[in-house]
């Protein structure tokens, strides 16, 4: 063999080297997407059970059975969350929206399949219930309002990054 075919012989390995460890770095990335994902996808559902059982309460506890029609009627923003006949172990027994303000889940242990294999994920969250501006939702109000945001956080160990989400529900009645 001589010198110009053993350049050539050294060439096309080099290049077929860099053509395998390309693929395998896509096929690396492609492989932590999906698992990424997947946590992603799985904390959007925690957070979005969570967000459903609270719009599904009452918006204030001073509105179950009564129409309010006066911002003092509605829980001092110092006192949204639990009241005292409530457990946050045990948010069915929740009645209205703000009592997420401060809740915590602990970590739950879920078990899924995931292209044929089982993996457990534990996922915790942290809510936090405020009175907003009418006119910007993302501002915090220091005053009562008929609008009140539930701010969600969802982690996991597996995750990359926190999960945030939130809703703004609002008071309204027909007259």
């Amino acid at each position: 063999m001589n010198t110009g075919q053993m350049m050539l012989t050294i060439a096309a390995m080099f290049m077929l080297s860099m053509v395998i460890l390309t693929a395998n770095r896509g096929a690396l990335t492609t492989s932590t997407t999906m698992y990424e994902s997947r946590y992603d996808i799985l904390g959007v559902s925690v957070a979005n059970s969570i967000i459903e059982d609270a719009t599904s309460l009452a918006f204030d506890k001073n509105s179950i059975g009564n129409n309010i029609d006066e911002f003092d009627e509605l829980t001092s923003k110092d006192t949204l969350g639990l009241d005292n006949n409530e457990n946050r172990n045990n948010p069915a027994g929740f009645n209205d929206f703000d009592d997420y303000n401060c809740y915590r889940t602990n970590p739950k242990l879920d078990t899924v399949q995931i292209t044929g294999t089982t993996q457990r994920m534990m996922y915790s969250s942290y809510c936090r219930v405020d009175y907003v501006s009418a006119n910007n939702p993302n501002t915090i109000s220091n005053d009562k309002t008929y609008h009140k945001k539930l701010t969600l956080k969802v982690f996991a160990p597996g995750m990359a990054d926190t999960l945030r989400m939130s809703t703004v529900y609002s008071y309204w009645y027909f007259r």
